[in-house]
């Protein structure tokens, strides 16, 4: 990315409620490949509202919240003041050298400056240390199904389609190169659903940083199509996706 996207733009709230989660077997996953410990440390990189945050402290981690928007951290703060937050970035992680078992990463890491942050991360991780990239991505064949759904996504993709965000974004959907200091990256993939009310659908792409970075006149266009759209729709969308995992471990 050639320049910061800030989600203090963003509304915090309608972001944590709305937001694709992450398949709790991905993140079962990722424990085991660590492996999870008594005292394991994981940092999540651009933690948000914290949705990796949580998971990962639900099942016995350390968890250090790295996050730059002070509204995301407070929402996060709000829903679960036991997780320790951090206010830095990817390419500044305001941690020790080789303090962490694992660093993870939700739906985040096409906003990073790539070579810096992989030099910091491989900082802050232990050797043998792993990098998770979790992804949350839709079942394009099986929403095309559900009635509004491809109108619906011809109207979000003529307004971003050459946003700079959306490219970066698209270009994580290859599996990632090799890194400098880290092993080759695996992936897998996990089954989700999405549920969403559809009176909720605008809010929902609201909070998407390659809408919300839209030109006001514009974003605003596309929220209003979309609830006008949305009034068509299903009551409740239950969306199918799945949660994509890029791993690699420190050399």
């Amino acid at each position: 990315m050639s320049s910061r996207f800030s989600f203090e733009v963003v509304n915090a709230f309608d972001y944590d409620e709305l937001r694709p989660s992450y398949a709790p077997e991905a993140v079962a996953w990722v424990a085991e490949r660590m492996p999870l410990r008594d005292g394991s440390v994981v940092v999540d990189l651009a933690a948000g509202t914290g949705q990796l945050s949580r998971r990962f402290a639900d099942i016995g981690a350390e968890v250090i919240a790295v996050e730059p928007a002070a509204n995301m951290a407070a929402v996060l703060r709000e829903r679960r003041h036991t997780i320790r937050i951090e206010h830095g970035t990817a390419e500044a992680i305001p941690i020790g050298d080789r303090t962490a078992d694992a660093v993870v990463v939700g739906n985040a890491f096409h906003h990073f400056a790539r070579e810096a942050a992989f030099v910091e991360i491989g900082r802050v991780l232990r050797p043998g240390g792993v990098l998770a990239l979790f992804w949350a991505w839709p079942l394009e064949e099986e929403q095309r199904s559900i009635p509004g759904m491809q109108e619906l996504n011809e109207v979000v993709e003529a307004a971003r389609a050459a946003n700079e965000i959306a490219t970066a974004y698209r270009a994580w959907q290859t599996p990632p190169e090799d890194a400098d200091g880290f092993g080759p990256f695996e992936r897998r993939e996990f089954r989700a659903m999405h549920v969403v009310p559809s009176a909720r659908l605008a809010d929902l792409y609201a909070t998407s940083s390659d809408v919300a970075s839209l030109p006001a006149s514009d974003r605003s266009d596309l929220l209003a199509r979309i609830r006008v759209l949305a009034v068509g729709l299903p009551e409740t969308f239950r969306l199918p996706g799945r949660t994509v995992v890029d791993l690699c471990v420190r050399n």
